[in-house]
């Protein structure tokens, strides 16, 4: 089954199939069903069966139905019927379909390109830092060692000269945290809870001894 299902516009049907019965509508709809699965064909010498009408009725029927199909060769003798708007809604379905598959191409195409990106990246060396100051020694031409990155005229005393000025800033002692004042009637209910749970504790003793015994 190439295309599954098959658009019916109920306006313009309904609008061309008022003036046909129940057994002529039904004819019609298979014969346009079975053209939809074939390349808007139908078979002339199948058509009959394909409508599920038997002899008595298909006479009648087929000269209210077969208006609505051509012949697939004018000028000769017809061997199937063919319904062009069944031709013109395959054409639309195929040129969907085609977009649909090239999104869906152009789609896994911009993954695969995401992924082999990724697995390169993962695969390159990591970006070097920027340069530390060594703090190690170097060997000078005398034969003594003094830290390296170190200016050539400061000579060995690699030192800094000491500030001449002093700070006046004394450290002061932490001052301690005042203590909050009591407060009786919190007092009160921390009493009463602390009585409560050794009220309670002591009744869950007796309980449990209650059960053994």
């Amino acid at each position: 089954m190439k295309y599954p299902w098959m658009p019916l516009y109920w306006g313009d049907f309904f609008a061309k199939t008022l003036h046909l019965s129940a057994a002529e509508l039904g004819a019609y709809v298979l014969l346009i069903a079975h053209a939809w699965q074939n390349d808007a064909k139908v078979p002339l010498e199948h058509a009959q069966r394909i409508a599920r009408i038997d002899n008595r009725n298909w006479k009648r029927i087929k000269k209210k139905v077969f208006p609505f199909f051509q012949c697939s060769a004018p000028g000769a003798v017809p061997s199937e019927l063919y319904h062009e708007r069944v031709h013109t809604e395959l054409a639309l379905a195929a040129k969907l379909a085609s977009k649909r598959k090239d999104a869906a191409l152009q789609m896994h195409a911009h993954r695969r390109a995401n992924a082999s990106a990724t697995a390169h990246a993962k695969h390159l060396p990591s970006p070097s830092h920027s340069p530390k100051r060594s703090y190690g020694r170097s060997k000078q031409a005398n034969g003594t060692y003094r830290p390296s990155g170190m200016s050539p005229d400061k000579g060995d005393d690699y030192r800094a000269t000491p500030s001449p000025y002093k700070s006046d800033n004394v450290l002061a002692p932490i001052p301690d945290r005042p203590q909050p004042k009591p407060n009786p009637k919190l007092e009160t209910l921390k009493k009463k809870g602390r009585e409560k749970r050794k009220h309670d504790e002591q009744h869950s003793d007796k309980e449990m001894q209650q059960v053994r015994s």
